[in-house]
């Protein structure tokens, strides 16, 4: 999947022997980069599109691909997974995001063979930018979406995915496709760009257990770079490093916003983490040219909305976590049956409060 450059492409110019991007980028905290229209139909992303993504995220741990994926195609899924999340919130072991306050819940998308497009979870432009950070034949290893509804009245603290002993360097990204235009409005993610490498696991984490950032730590970054809810068009792809810190925003729109999460490992890492898809969708995937070693191939359909939610971003096949319907069961739980992750309520504690 290497990058090409077609014959329609403006020509190259240079300043002190350096490329000069010829590119739409706008912003600094985070850059989004706009692919053109003939990028995007073409499946060609042009050299110096490519150079920005990779120095963004380096910089930053995050970095916006806008227009990455028709609108229709958007669209279509939005419906389906708003009409799904109906249903998913009325399951047994369903658990909302830190909390019922935060109106957050994570809805498995439709796993069917049809829903399964390439747009969206090996789109093309989105793999040369993985596969230049991870190295050869990431590892497809997660596919979720995350729903904020309306009517919060709480936000997530700032938090890191990943709270185990992870490697200095990146080795996984999860890429957030939104599918509505969004903005603070209505839930956009806070992002803290240039998080990812800032401080130390153990400096920075309230626990071992959990991703939660230290106060001290919040308040210091925030004089680096204070956070920011970025305003996305549908379609766009939003590459997060998973060290880095974020939270989930209250929705005070009226429709609920809908991204996708889909997770992509280095084949080095070696994470235990395994992806259900039905047997059915197999050629089509495979198709794709992706790594599939991460995905166990199931007979029959698959009931998305009857799969609870199950993570391992760890490389220990016996740190994972799964929703069951006595809450959230991660390693202490197994150990000694109580049910603790996840049980602090937020507060200005836990987020940046100017000062």
């Amino acid at each position: 999947m290497s990058p090409m450059m077609d014959d329609t492409a403006p020509a190259p110019q240079y300043s002190e022997g350096a490329l000069i991007p010829n590119i739409d980028q706008k912003g600094d905290n985070p850059i989004t980069i706009r692919l053109t229209d003939r990028e995007r139909d073409s499946g060609l992303t042009d050299p110096a599109t490519l150079q920005q993504l990779l120095y963004a995220y380096h910089r930053d741990g995050f970095v916006v691909l806008d227009n990455a994926i028709p609108d229709e195609l958007t669209d279509k899924l939005y419906d389906r997974i708003v009409a799904d999340t109906d249903i998913y919130i009325g399951k047994s072991f369903q658990q909302w995001n830190q909390g019922e306050a935060t109106k957050n819940v994570s809805v498995v998308p439709p796993l069917s063979r049809d829903w399964l497009m390439r747009e969206f979870y090996a789109n093309v432009h989105m793999m040369r930018v993985i596969e230049h950070l991870l190295g050869p034949q990431p590892e497809l290893r997660f596919l979720n979406s995350n729903v904020a509804l309306p009517g919060a009245t709480g936000r997530q603290a700032v938090h890191s995915d990943v709270n185990h002993a992870f490697p200095p360097i990146p080795f996984g990204i999860v890429v957030n496709t939104y599918l509505q235009d969004s903005g603070p409005e209505n839930g956009v993610t806070e992002i803290w760009c240039g998080s990812h490498d800032a401080y130390g696991r153990d400096e920075q984490q309230v626990q071992k257990e959990s991703g939660w950032i230290r106060k001290e730590c919040i308040q210091a970054q925030a004089k680096v770079r204070k956070p920011v809810q970025p305003r996305v068009r549908k379609g766009s792809m939003l590459f997060r490093d998973l060290r880095l810190w974020h939270a989930g925003m209250p929705n005070r729109g009226e429709k609920a916003r809908v991204m996708l999460a889909i997770d992509y490992f280095a084949a080095w890492y070696k994470c235990p983490m395994r992806l259900k898809l039905p047997s059915s969708a197999k050629s089509k995937v495979e198709s794709w040219g992706i790594s599939t070693v991460g995905i166990e191939w199931v007979d029959g359909e698959i009931d998305h909305l009857d799969q609870p939610f199950f993570l391992n971003m760890t490389q220990d096949p016996e740190m994972y976590i799964k929703q069951t319907p006595k809450g959230v069961e991660d390693w202490r739980a197994r150990a000694t049956g109580k049910y603790e992750f996840d049980k602090g309520i937020p507060s200005d504690q836990n987020w940046w409060t100017p000062e």
